[in-house]
């Protein structure tokens, strides 16, 4: 079986930089666009960990033109999750041959599973418009992409925990049998995997620890400065939650799996302020865009749905979408600065419009 990896940054980096390691007979497909893709291509993907400093020779393809899919064939997308539609457009009519014959058999979305290996909880939704096996990660990997071909881990020697599971469907037998070679070959490969029949459940605890996501983004890295918004975000959104009767894993539960692999330690060369999340990277790069519109974003679309409103999240949301599209750096805004906006947003909400003020005292 080959990994197709759609997205080389440091998610599908890592990932891919792992499995190429362990396997020489089938070695996984990293597909990467622009100076990233010519860096792989060219160098390999140097990985950098608190234990280790390697590069790793891998498979290099620049688009879906570039690759002859197969019946052996997983795709697992590692985008950020508003790049996500896009690739799977690319990737959905692309013929799929048998791996035995060479015959054409179908497309992508046909014949292929899946694997959405990124944040928020609207890409299994999304891809499902598209394919036809479609496959939720929920990732815990502290890595940081901000140099061409480069990943830091911050971990080791597990290199991250994901948990895997059907999307919509209840597995069938093809399935199960399908997860339980991919959970072999990336347990192989120093990660931690469980396999779960509700991987939304936990996509959904997953989510409420990324809406802070924004907040490095906008703040920094120094995420003991605003722990306290980190907290009101949260708090609105299970509040959310709750109202829409949605069940996520609890902490504990998380505490229970994870233990204490995911403690972060020194990366050699590697300063603290180079080591943020995934939202503060898109910021460092200057990517003009971020993925907050599906995190504290997903957070608002929920509560819109339900008549009410999320206003603490949407403050978030939009002014990380500002500052993206602005260039601004993170820091730019004070934690004060902030705080007075969420106020206010807050305040707003909470005071009714002049038209239902002035209906409230009409005799």
């Amino acid at each position: 079986m080959r990994y197709v990896l759609i997205g080389a940054g440091a998610i599908g980096g890592t990932l891919g930089a792992r499995l190429a390691q362990r396997s020489q007979d089938h070695p996984p497909l990293l597909v990467a666009r622009g100076r990233n893709g010519e860096a792989l291509a060219e160098h390999g993907i140097r990985l950098r960990t608190p234990d280790e400093d390697v590069t790793v020779p891998v498979l290099v393809a620049t688009s879906p033109d570039d690759v002859r899919l197969t019946t052996d064939d997983v795709l697992v997308f590692t985008t950020k999750t508003h790049q996500v539609e896009a690739a799977l457009l690319q990737w959905v009519d692309r013929p799929v041959h048998d791996a035995a014959s060479g015959a054409e058999l179908g497309t992508a979305g046909d014949r292929l599973p899946v694997f959405l290996a990124l944040n928020g909880v609207a890409s299994e939704r999304i891809a499902s418009r598209y394919f036809a096996r479609v496959f939720g990660v929920c990732v815990w990997l502290p890595a940081v992409h901000l140099v061409p071909g480069e990943v830091v881990l911050r971990i080791a020697p597990t290199s991250g925990v994901f948990v895997i599971g059907r999307h919509a469907f209840p597995a069938d037998p093809a399935d199960r049998a399908l997860l339980k070679t991919l959970a072999d070959d990336w347990a192989a490969a120093s990660f931690v995997v469980h396999v779960v029949d509700d991987v939304l459940r936990w996509k959904h605890a997953k989510l409420l620890s990324n809406l802070g996501n924004g907040l490095q983004a906008l703040l920094g890295t120094d995420g003991r400065r605003y722990a306290h918004l980190a907290d009101r975000l949260r708090a609105e959104a299970e509040d959310v939650y709750r109202a829409a009767g949605i069940e996520w894993a609890s902490p504990e539960e998380e505490e229970a799996w994870r233990g204490d692999l995911l403690n972060t330690r020194p990366v050699p060369g590697v300063s603290r302020d180079q080591l943020g999340g995934s939202s503060w990277q898109s910021v460092a790069r200057g990517s003009g865009s971020i993925e907050t519109d599906y995190l504290n974003g997903e957070i608002a679309l929920l509560a819109r749905s339900l008549g009410r409103r999320a206003p603490e999240n949407e403050t978030v949301q939009r002014l990380a979408r500002q500052a993206a599209a602005a260039g601004r750096s993170a820091g730019a805004l004070s934690v004060e600065e902030l705080e007075r906006e969420l106020d206010r947003a807050v305040a707003a909400v909470a005071a009714p419009t002049t038209s239902t003020a002035a209906a409230a005292v009409s005799p």
